[in-house]
């Protein structure tokens, strides 16, 4: 802390209790008051006590007073609230000047003052009464520096020298004798409040990072409603109106009034929005009673205005009905109200921490769907971000450089505290769901429990769906073999067996032609045409074969014994299978080429004189091995067509195979093959 903070801080409190000490005995005067100053102090010249009472008609005056009363304790209320966020725990002059201003404003800037100055008079009424413009002239320079304390831009400390010399202008214009609201007063505040409003949108635009921006726009938007709403009280005929001393001014009073003092009030309450929300100074979670109580402060004003009118219409004679209703009413609806007040604020503060189940069945509904697994980690970070009110969430898979994160594109903030919940699956790791709070915003137990839960259910969702994705790709690499098969077949038949049966009809033709001529040339040409229909033969056994090898109606152990015996160089190939049972037929054929393709590479290129083939099933795969007493394969060397061949095999089950040295010497070619039609 600041030396300057450790001496402001002391002097900010008291200076905060005392415009809270003004206003509680500005309340008490006004309705003690026999006079309906509070009403005359709010509304604009030329009411007077007498034209109100002519104007209210059959409208209590004390109803009227306690009305206007309340509207002043609307900005009040958001004042000291903020203020007192400010000053707990403030380290720097900012927020100490800060909290000050916004106290000032909220409690003296309507009508307490003029009560004061008319129940107590003398230089101390007299100064009370000043309050107000000192209110309004020191609110608008904390635009040059909110939030972090800088003056910006550099013209603006120029700036903040004429909102200096504003209040004596004033002062020294209104002894000049000058109207209060003709030019010569408006004229000069123009271009400071213009300068202050520019000041606050370019800071915003050109100065501010993304989380300063966050923390602002409430405050800009609140200033810019507010000169907005200026704008049409002078630009339109409702300041006329106003001005109209009648039942129908006095009305649009009661509306116009209503409307000025809750935009005032968001002023104050913008800063404590962005001190709650974004967590601007660290703020405890002890402003949560604050606002559930700021709440319940509203609805008693609301029921306090209805009770009003309707006492105005219904109980004319009779003036403790109106009072009486008042209390039953408050009575009855005080713990719902509550209940709901604190529902809604605890959402506001901690998001749906507190509604665990909920956010656990918004997320299941949510991924009832199968989708990418990518979506899935976009959803689960939206979902978490937005249901805790977190600064930032990201979630990852392991081994991908997929990162879905909320907000899109935000990189992950430098301040707050980070933590990592592992997404599982049945033991198994799929990723992690990193999330950071604000500043000052620690997570619970509870809250933990919640964010665990959440990256269990979403570490299911993503095992469905990455199961679809391989599911898919393997449907598309079936596909994709099959249609390969079908050109394989058409190139072989067209440009094969069709040339080759085309040849051989030409010469039939021909030798038919030459028997009565010259049967020696004709029985030479059909036995040519004999030799060729038994190659024709053999290769369409061979296509026949690649399609599905027919040593495979023996049985796979057997089928891997017959084809073995016929390899040089083998002497011998032991199968033990065991017992197997009914294998699909794209994994037995698999399983055949594999081996098969296994024994001719131990036989061509290890020079091998034995193997050994172990066949082992379970519920779920079948592991195939093969391993021979040959040289091995070199350290470093490439892998050749037969061992893409085997893996490709075995990549479209969606299993593996792998070839390593054996510890006993030659090569041992493991392959893993899911079955998947067994399992269905």
């Amino acid at each position: 802390m600041t030396p300057a903070a450790r001496f402001g801080r002391p002097v900010a409190l008291a200076l905060v209790v005392l415009c809270a000490v003004l206003f509680v005995a500005g309340v008490l005067l006004g309705a003690a008051s026999a006079r309906p100053e509070p009403v005359l102090s709010t509304l604009t010249d030329p009411w007077t006590e007498e034209g109100l009472r002519a104007s209210a008609g059959e409208v209590s005056l004390p109803w009227l007073q306690g009305y206007f009363l309340i509207l002043q304790c609307l900005p009040a209320a958001a004042g000291l609230a903020a203020a007192l966020l400010l000053l707990r725990g403030a380290d720097s002059w900012f927020r100490c000047y800060a909290a000050v201003i916004l106290a000032l404003f909220g409690t003296m800037n309507g009508a307490i003052p003029g009560v004061i100055d008319s129940e107590l008079g003398g230089w101390f009424g007299n100064a009370v009464g000043a309050l107000p413009g000192l209110a309004w002239v020191s609110l608008f320079p904390l635009m040059y520096v909110f939030p972090d304390g800088r003056v910006r831009p550099r013209w603006a400390r120029w700036a903040l020298a004429g909102w200096v010399a504003l209040l004596p202008y004033f002062a020294l214009v209104s002894w000049l004798g000058f109207d209060p609201t003709g030019p010569a007063q408006t004229l000069p505040a123009i271009p400071l409040f213009g300068s202050a409003a520019y000041a606050a949108v370019y800071r915003y635009r050109n100065i501010s990072s993304p989380e300063q921006r966050a923390q602002t726009r409430g405050v800009v938007a609140a200033l810019l409603l507010w000169f907005g709403y200026v704008l049409v009280i002078l630009q339109t005929p409702v300041l006329d109106l106003l001005r109209e001393v009648s039942g129908r001014g006095l009305a649009t009073s009661v509306v116009t009034y209503l409307v000025s003092y809750v935009i005032v009030a968001l002023i104050p309450a913008s800063v404590a929005v962005g001190i709650l929300r974004y967590r601007l100074y660290d703020v405890d979670v002890w402003v949560n009673r604050t606002l559930v109580y700021g709440v319940l402060a509203g609805v008693v004003a609301v029921a306090y205005a209805l009770v009003t009118v309707a006492g105005t219409w219904w109980w004319r004679d009779n003036e403790l009905i109106g009072p009486m209703a008042l209390a039953v009413l408050l009575g009855v609806g005080f713990q719902p109200v509550r209940s709901r007040a604190q529902r809604a604020v605890d959402r506001f503060v901690y998001g749906r921490r507190k509604e665990p189940y909920a956010v656990l069945t918004d997320l299941g509904r949510q991924l009832e769907s199968v989708l990418p697994p990518d979506q899935v980690l976009e959803m689960l970070a939206r979902q978490v971000c937005v249901a805790l009110k977190l600064s930032y969430a990201a979630a990852t898979l392991t081994g991908s450089s997929v990162v879905a994160s909320w907000p899109p594109g935000q990189p992950v903030p430098s301040l707050g505290r980070r933590e990592v919940f592992p997404l599982c699956w049945q033991e198994q790791r799929l990723g992690g769901l990193l999330v950071v709070t604000a500043p000052g915003d620690d997570l619970t137990a509870a809250d933990r429990e919640l964010l665990a839960g959440l990256a269990r259910q979403a570490g299911a969702a993503i095992q469905a769906a990455t199961l679809n994705d391989d599911l898919r790709r393997s449907r598309e690499r079936i596909l994709a073999a099959r249609e390969d098969e079908r050109r394989r077949l058409q190139r072989d038949l067209h440009d094969g067996l069709g040339p080759t049966l085309a040849s051989l009809y030409q010469r039939v033709d021909v030798a038919r032609s030459m028997i009565e001529k010259d049967p020696g040339a004709a029985e030479k040409l059909l036995a040519a045409v004999g030799e060729q229909t038994r190659l024709v033969i053999d290769e369409i056994r061979a296509l026949v074969r690649a399609l599905h090898p027919p040593e495979l109606e023996l049985g796979l152990a057997a089928a891997i014994e017959a084809s073995a015996s016929h390899l040089p160089n083998l002497a011998g190939v032991e199968v033990d299978a065991g017992t197997l049972p009914v294998l699909p037929s794209a994994v037995e054929t698999a399983a055949y080429r594999i081996a098969i393709e296994a024994l001719t590479n131990a036989a061509r290129h290890a020079s091998a004189t034995r193997a050994a083939v172990g066949l082992a099933a379970s519920d779920r795969e079948l592991i195939l091995t093969v391993v021979d007493d040959g040289h091995g394969i070199p350290a470093g060397a490439p892998a050749g067509t037969g061992l893409r061949s085997m893996r490709e095999r075995a990549d479209e089950l969606g299993g593996s195979c792998e070839v390593t040295a054996d510890p006993g010497g030659g090569t041992r070619v493991t392959a893993v093959l899911p079955l998947r039609e067994g399992e269905a």
